[in-house]
Parts: structure tokens; sequence; C-alpha cells
């Protein structure tokens, strides 16, 4: 194994138990700077694409700063969050501080091959997906953010912190590999190694030594342990943890389902209806339009219907008399070809307030709304509407206008709609999300458990084996002369 071009060494160091719930405020110098810099990066990078493509060397300030960059990232996570790994503020610098615990030392290469950036990045890409999952914005969460291994792992290391005030070796060491893999696979798509970096998880603080080729017996000596096999086991551990974090993840957005749900189950009213807020529709044409309902079947096991059982549009027409009405789009549109209408579009959040979009047409009355065919439910006259509708499969459309067809439309609307199984859905819901989450947090404990102790994962040490015996000698034969 030859050494890596690109190193990444941390010193153990032993932070406070309180120091890192802080960290955040002291580093946002630091932030703001590295925002500036890595920006800088990729410019940089991107001229560097250019001058390997045509010359097939990489130049050499550019290659500085940018190793600069990464050894400036890494002193910054290694203080804060992407390791926790000591309690020493980081210097505002560029260059290689060799007294600091966290190092990045990089070998510029003298030749490039001009077509690497063209594929660079492709071949990067298998590295880009497990870096992605190990350290954040490999699946979103609820604020559509990422989920981050790494995140997971310093979280125990400062819970763990708070509680003895050491930090678990076997985190550290883990901590660490994620980190020096994903700045090898950095290193390698901005062109400063041309060093594939390898799949492998070299844990600990140090690069690993490169060990001398060892001579070819024809079988190990005896006495001499057979050293076990680990790459598998490592690497198991490694996929362990992250199905473990990937179910995590799962089981959390199932149990919030699940929750939603019932939430949602809890808030229908007496006739089993859930509801939105009164809605303010107002318009100076004829009509008031919401389109677009798309209606599709739900299949369940002795059930054809669709995900809804009911649908209530209920209109506060106060004395003017109304009419509310739900149809096929097609035939709405072909009934209002022509005439302006008001479209809703959205609905402010919090709000009764509504967004709308007039479509093109003349302002001017429409004919007998009641009296067209096309309707599937409607209501009309003075007071409280009430429009009960059982969805089927389709694209439709509701209608709002005075009763009589006229210009200037103004009505108060709630619409409410029933929602079957939603109890069994979010219990059901619930009860995977916590099944799950238990199988994920015992996969990451034993992947985490696995790999403390290094490679090794904690491995006992072979005894030798055994030598030969020794040879059964009589006592010496005594020989006298007469």
């Amino acid at each position: 194994m030859r050494p890596s071009p690109v190193r990444l060494t941390a010193r153990p160091d032993e932070p406070g138990r309180w120091l890192w719930l802080v960290k955040w405020l002291l580093l946002i110098p630091h932030y703001i700077v590295l925002a500036v810099l890595w920006v800088a990066f990729v410019a940089l990078t991107l001229v560097a694409y250019v001058a390997v493509l045509l010359t097939g060397r990489y130049p050499a300030g550019i290659h500085e700063f940018n190793v600069g960059v990464l050894r400036w990232t890494w002193r910054v996570g290694y203080y804060g969050y992407a390791a926790l790994g000591t309690d020493r503020y980081p210097p505002f610098t560029l260059d290689d501080v060799p007294d600091y615990p966290a190092r990045i030392e990089a070998d510029r290469p003298e030749r490039l091959p001009r077509w690497l950036p063209l594929v660079a990045w492709l071949f990067a890409v298998p590295h880009l997906v497990i870096v992605g999952l190990l350290t954040g914005g490999g699946w979103p969460d609820r604020d559509g953010g990422g989920g981050s291994l790494i995140g997971f792992l310093v979280l125990v290391v400062g819970i763990v912190l708070l509680a003895t005030g050491r930090y678990p070796r076997g985190l550290f060491n883990l901590v660490v590999g994620i980190n020096r893999w994903a700045v090898r696979t950095v290193a390698y798509v901005a062109l400063l190694t041309d060093r594939y970096p390898p799949f492998r998880l070299d844990q600990g603080g140090a690069e690993p030594v490169p060990q001398p080729p060892p001579p070819t017996p024809s079988g190990p000596a005896a006495g001499e342990p057979v050293p076990p096999r680990t790459s598998g086991r490592t690497a198991g551990r490694v996929v362990s943890i992250v199905a473990g974090v990937l179910l995590l993840v799962a089981g959390l957005g199932a149990a919030a389902g699940g929750v939603t749900a019932l939430a949602v189950h809890a808030s229908r009213d007496s006739a089993g209806f859930v509801s939105s807020d009164e809605l303010s529709l107002s318009t100076a044409t004829a009509a008031v339009t919401v389109e677009g309902i798309e209606i599709h079947p739900l299949r369940l096991p002795g059930r054809d219907r669709t995900a809804l059982d009911a649908v209530r549009i209920r209109i506060d027409a106060g004395n003017s008399p109304m009419f509310v009405g739900v149809g096929p789009e097609s035939a709405i549109d072909a009934w209002l070809a022509g005439t302006a209408h008001d479209e809703v579009t959205g609905v402010y959040e919090d709000s009764s307030d509504v967004t709308t979009q007039r479509s093109a047409g003349a302002v001017r009355a429409i004919d007998r709304p009641a009296a067209q065919s096309f309707w599937l439910a409607s209501a009309t006259g003075t007071g409280t509407l009430d429009l009960r509708w059982t969805p089927g499969d389709g694209r439709f459309a509701m209608v709002l206008t005075n009763a009589d067809g006229t210009t200037g439309v103004t009505a108060g609307a709630t619409v409410g709609a029933k929602v079957p199984a939603l109890r069994p859905l979010g219990n059901g819901l619930i009860g995977g999300g916590v099944v799950a989450i238990l199988v994920a947090l015992l996969l990451i404990y034993v992947g985490a458990v696995g790999l403390a102790g290094g490679p090794g994962g904690g491995r006992r040490p072979v005894p030798p084996a055994p030598g030969p015996a020794p040879e059964n000698v009589g006592p010496p034969t005594v020989v006298t002369r007469g």
C-alpha cells in the first residue's frame, strides 16, 4: 500500500464537558470567512481544470490555496461539529500549523492526465454518494434539510462528554475516518491529486502506514499467529451503520406521519368531516372556480373506492341567492369558454384570503347555472348552502356563481372531506415507525461497537500456535571401565 498523497491527521485531545454547546457561536467568524473561501475554491478549481486540460499541470499557487481551504475547514470541523475533537480554537490561516491537533498535508502532482478534468467528477460519483450518506444531505428531513450519520455520531459524542467528560476512543477513530474519506473525495474531485481514493474507511487519527511487502514463505512459520481477515467485517459494520441511519430516518418519518394522521382524525367535526377555515371568495366576474381537482381510486383489500369517502362544500350565501356545483372540468371549461372568471390558484397560509387568476374573456353574465346537465352535485339558494359529493375517479372543477348568473360574486366557503381509515393508518404508521427506530438503533449500535476498536473491531489476540513437543530423552548412559 502506497502512502496517500492527501493525508488527514488528528491528534486525540481531551475536550471539556460544556464548551461544545456554544462552539457554534464561537465559530461564526470562521463560518463567514470559509463561506468566502469556498466560493474562491470552486472558482479556482474551475481555472485549474482548464489549466490541466491545456497543459497537464496544476498551477502551484491554486494547489496551495485549495489545500489551505481544506486545511482550514478541517481545523474548524475538528474543533466544531465535524468531530468535537479539541477545545483549542482554530487559527485564521491557510498555512499548516504543525502543533495544531488537526492537520492536512497534500503532495502536488508533477503532471496530471489532460483528460482527467473531463471525467474525474464522473469517476467520483460512487464516493460522492457514500460521502453524502455519511456526512449529510443524503436524505431529506421534515425541514427540507439532510440527515447526517456523522452529525448523529458527534451528537452522541457530545452527550457522552456531558455525562463522563471523556471522548469515546472508538467513536473518535470512526469520526476521523469518515472525515478522511470525505477529504480524499473532495481532493480528487478538485484534482489536488490524481490518485483515486480507496473504498476504505481508514480510522484513527494517523494515516495508515504503508508496510513493506512481506516475504513469501510456503506457509506460516511455526509459532506465529495468522492474522484474521477483517476487511469484510469492517465493510459489514459500516453498512450496518448506514442502513441503521436510513432506517432511523424512515422510522421517524413514519411515526411523524402517524401522529399527523391521528391529529387530523381528532380534528373531525360531529359529521366526520375534516374542514378548512372559511375562505373569502369575491370576484367582479360571473364565477369563481376551483379547477384541477384530481381524484384517483384507492385500492384496498375488499374495497374499490377513492381516497375520500365524501366531500362537503359549505357556502355562506347570505341574503343573495347563490349557486355552487361540481362537475367534470372539461364540461365546465367548455361552458365558460369566452367568459371571464376568476380561478383560485392558492390560499395564504394561516389566512382566509385566496389568490386568483382571471381567465381571458368578456366580463358578462352566464346562462342559467343550475340548468346545466353536467353537474355531479350542486346546491342553490340563500343562507348556508351545503353541497355533498361522493367523488369518483377523474378530474373535476367547482363553480360558485350567483343563482341568476349575473356578475359580482361574494361569499364565504368552507371545504371538508371524509378520509377513510385515518385512525388505523395513524396507529399503523406509529407502530411501524417505533419498530423501525428500535431496529435502526440496534443496527447503529452493533456497527459502532464493532468499529470502536478500529478496523479489527476489538478482536482478541490470537494466541501463538504451540511449538513442537520436546523429545523424550532418557537419562544419560554412564559407561564405567573396569
